[in-house]
């Protein structure tokens, strides 16, 4: 394992990946905190309580993380951050591999898989305490959502709008 993979987090946007059954799901994050890196590492996840995502979270106690790099297709932000799960089929649109049995997204600055070890219910999130089981450090620098706000939030809207229209 290759724990420099944790040194690309930052306060930025991942891409949660999610298996239930045959179904996979996923969504964006920002809520997302290296609380150890030493072993095991640890990391916080804070997701909304309404989301498919956090529904199968809970069901399977696992979950990946891709974290995007600063190079990242705004409709990859806007893909997994502008429609649910519940009714999309958000990996078909994007290049992604199954790995270990979750999806990850092709490209991304870093990969890694957890493992719920503890969840405490906020009022609007729920808080996964999680072990890090895999790392893989990938190329690139993660994107950090202030960037995002500046420079590619409009690209993500417009992204979004032109893929509805062509469906």
């Amino acid at each position: 394992m290759d724990l420099t993979a944790l040194f690309k987090f930052s306060y930025g946007l991942y891409v949660i990946g999610v298996k239930h059954g045959d179904k996979l799901g996923g969504c964006i994050v920002d809520a997302l905190v290296q609380a150890s890196s030493n072993e095991p590492p640890t990391l916080i996840l804070c997701s909304i309580k309404g989301n498919y995502t956090n529904e199968i979270i809970k069901a399977e106690g696992v979950f990946s993380i891709s974290v995007l790099p600063v190079t990242v297709d705004p409709f990859v932000v806007a893909n997994f951050g502008f429609q649910s799960a519940r009714v999309a089929d958000k990996w078909n649109n994007v290049p992604h591999s199954i790995s270990g049995g979750l999806p990850q997204l092709e490209g991304a600055a870093s990969y890694v898989k957890c493992s719920v070890k503890n969840a405490v219910e906020l009022a609007t999130h729920t808080a996964f305490f999680s072990e890090v089981t895999d790392a893989v450090r990938g190329d690139g620098d993660p994107l950090v959502f202030g960037d995002y706000q500046k420079t590619m939030k409009n690209a993500a809207y417009e992204a979004f709008q032109k893929f509805k229209k062509g469906k």
